[in-house]
């Protein structure tokens, strides 16, 4: 098989705090696998530390001092930072950036052409998501390349690069497929192997009298569905690298299957599309990528088909 490209452009967004900078272990590993150059960002945003003055209207208050204070802040952090790639032999650059986080970092990431973007995600859940807000969560709605996501906690040692399968999951679309590319040359640079996985959802079926519908499991037609899914994966398999594996199973919830199932093969990342939702439709259509990231602790590979 032909070996695909390798990464020449990995962006890692910082903030300043020790939670961002747990991305950069992984990007300079993967760096140094394939070549490619770091770019660090540091987004300056006035608006996030502008006081208000209190009142009927609250009136921001825009001090010259204050914000020149700040950028010299944000620019001593990005030094420091590129000083210690440069340090380890690493090709990097530095930008600072100046705007809202999100706008700015997509706009910086289109333009530069970065071919990925390696960051933390907190991994909050429900309300507490929509009300304070995710840096990742809000950038995966916007990017336009494959985001690798790295857990912000539950572990005091550095990230290091995955060791286990790429578990990268399918579904029979095309939608799911655009995952493809990105998950093989991931699986390359990072030298591990895949599993293609698909799972089966029981079908909602009526229940007479009562007019309403529920999940029944028939055993024979999951065993038909598993083994048409197998089909199909094999099918793709034989288009991905040496050793890849395919897998189906059963369950209600995609989700929890996926879950699941990273933690029973001790996958080292998984890889999956994403629609990209947020805000408001996020949290009423739900979403499966969404699911994942908020409750895997495995690293996620996640892109936005356009």
């Amino acid at each position: 098989m032909q070996r695909v490209a390798m990464y020449k452009t990995i962006l890692v967004p910082l903030d300043g705090s020790a939670l961002s900078a747990r991305a950069l272990p992984i990007a300079v590993a993967l760096a140094r696998r394939s070549g490619a150059q770091v770019q660090l960002a540091l987004v300056h945003d006035p608006s996030a530390y502008i006081p208000f003055v209190p009142g009927e209207v609250a009136i921001p208050v825009y001090d010259a001092e204050l914000v020149s204070e700040h950028r010299a802040q944000d620019q001593a952090t990005l030094d420091a930072a590129l000083a210690d790639l440069t340090a380890q032999g690493i090709a990097a650059s530095a930008v600072l950036l100046e705007g809202t986080i999100i706008e700015a970092l997509v706009e910086h990431a289109q333009a530069a052409g970065v071919d990925l973007t390696v960051m933390t995600s907190h991994g909050r859940s429900g309300f507490e998501r929509l009300r304070l807000g995710s840096v990742a969560a809000a950038y995966l709605t916007r990017a336009t390349a494959p985001v690798y996501l790295v857990r912000g906690s539950g572990s005091e040692a550095a990230p290091e690069l995955p060791v286990g399968p790429l578990l990268c999951t399918l579904d029979g679309s095309p939608f799911a497929e655009a995952i493809l590319p990105h998950a093989t040359m991931f699986a390359q640079v990072a030298g591990l192997t895949m599993t293609l996985l698909s799972v089966a959802v029981p079908h909602a079926m009526p229940m007479a009298p009562f007019g309403a519908e529920a999940l029944l499991a028939d055993d024979s037609a999951m065993a038909l569905e598993e083994a048409g899914y197998r089909e199909y994966l094999s099918r793709i398999a034989s288009a991905c690298p040496p050793g890849t594996t395919v897998h189906a199973v059963s369950d209600m919830s995609v989700s929890r299957a996926i879950v699941d199932e990273a933690t029973r093969v001790s996958a080292g990342a998984l890889a999956m599309a994403t629609h990209g939702r947020g805000g408001l439709k996020r949290m009423v259509l739900g979403s499966v990528a969404d699911e994942v990231i908020r409750h895997s602790h495995t690293p996620v590979l996640v892109y936005r088909p356009s």
